[in-house]
């Protein structure tokens, strides 16, 4: 008798042990939880401070733990080829200004308007959801994983030799711009715009003398070092443009998460990175302050006269969109309005 139960004990194990075995061949593989996440910003800079790290601490803490982000010693592609890069699987996560994805993603340029959105979390917040509710249906994002958009904390115009207070103090300037909206702008303005290949080129040009002053960001006071050769900002209210950032994932590395790693992944992004991201770079600028006294930086506002003088030139921008956001079957007035309105709302929920 012992032995009968004996044996049908083992049976049962044995089946039990086929049953699971069964199970785990038949399931789903679980995905891998490691992410390779890129960082091509210096690890001063307002990207990692208030973007990658902050993401990759939220995306394991969230998880706890199960998800990790690999970040490689070294950039995997140069500053330029991030998307290409993902799309490629050689990372699964990073951003990209979106000046290097200009003619595949045109719509989000809508946040880089000047004098438009009153600061960068409001801009960044704005165009996510401009993004939803407009931009989302003509696809421009089809070979990746959007996780959000956001813009810098504003620009500003730091400069060298004098301090530009009215459109004929840009005469005779050579400045540094990033974008090719701000080359024509520049131009409009009177000054000579300088181009470089990186925003780590604003150094070089800066230290060399080799250009009188840059736009861009209080914290490139911190993040590229330009406090010991700045002397003159002048500030603009609704912000001298924004530069447009888009942080991004592989679309099959993704849609090949776990459920539960797809939930963290979205809570931690989305509006929300979109809202930190925007929140780092202000944060960051903001950081820039005691180095503006430290070194002596004059600063200025522009008066409402300078104002309605950059306006007439600047009208340009918003033309081009409009254009480009019809070429893509977009209501442009609408989503234009849409975002305006957003901007000013969360600027004033800020404020309370």
């Amino acid at each position: 008798e012992d032995d009968k139960m004996a044996l049908r004990a083992t049976s049962r194990l044995i089946l039990a042990g086929a049953v699971l075995l069964a199970a785990a061949w038949n399931a789903p593989a679980r995905a891998d939880s490691a992410l390779t996440m890129n960082v091509v910003m210096p690890r001063a800079s307002s990207f990692f401070i208030g973007v990658y790290k902050p993401w990759a601490d939220a995306v394991e803490r969230e998880s706890n733990g199960r998800i990790k982000i690999n970040i490689p010693a070294a950039s995997l592609a140069p500053l330029p080829r991030q998307w290409e890069m993902v799309t490629s699987g050689v990372a699964d996560v990073a951003l990209t200004p979106n000046q290097y994805i200009r003619e595949r993603v045109k719509l989000p340029f809508l946040a880089e308007l000047p004098f438009l959105a009153p600061n960068g979390v409001a801009a960044s917040v704005a165009i996510w959801r401009t993004q939803v509710k407009y931009f989302a249906k003509a696809n421009e994002y089809k070979d990746v994983k959007l996780l959000a958009l956001w813009v810098n904390g504003g620009n500003n115009l730091q400069t060298i030799k004098r301090p530009v207070t009215k459109m004929d103090d840009f005469k005779g300037l050579k400045v540094w711009v990033a974008t090719p909206n701000m080359v024509q702008a520049l131009g409009n303005f009177g000054a000579t715009p300088v181009t470089g290949a990186a925003a780590n080129s604003m150094f070089d040009y800066m230290s060399g003398g080799i250009v009188d002053g840059a736009v861009t960001g209080k914290g490139s006071l911190i993040s590229f070092q330009l406090a010991r050769y700045t002397k003159y900002i002048t500030y603009f209210p609704g912000q001298f443009g924004y530069n447009a950032e888009t942080f991004f994932m592989n679309k099959r590395k993704y849609d090949s998460l776990s459920p539960e790693d797809k939930a963290v992944i979205d809570k931690v992004s989305y509006e929300t990175l979109s809202r930190m991201a925007g929140q780092g770079f202000v944060d960051q600028d903001n950081l820039a302050d005691p180095l503006i006294k430290e070194n002596g930086i004059q600063t200025n506002v522009a008066n409402p006269e300078f104002m309605a003088e950059l306006k007439k030139r600047v009208t340009f921008m918003k033309d081009d969109w409009f254009k480009d956001a019809k070429s893509r079957g977009i209501d442009a007035q609408a989503a234009y309005d849409y975002f305006a309105q957003q901007a000013q709302q969360v600027a004033a929920e800020m404020a309370k």
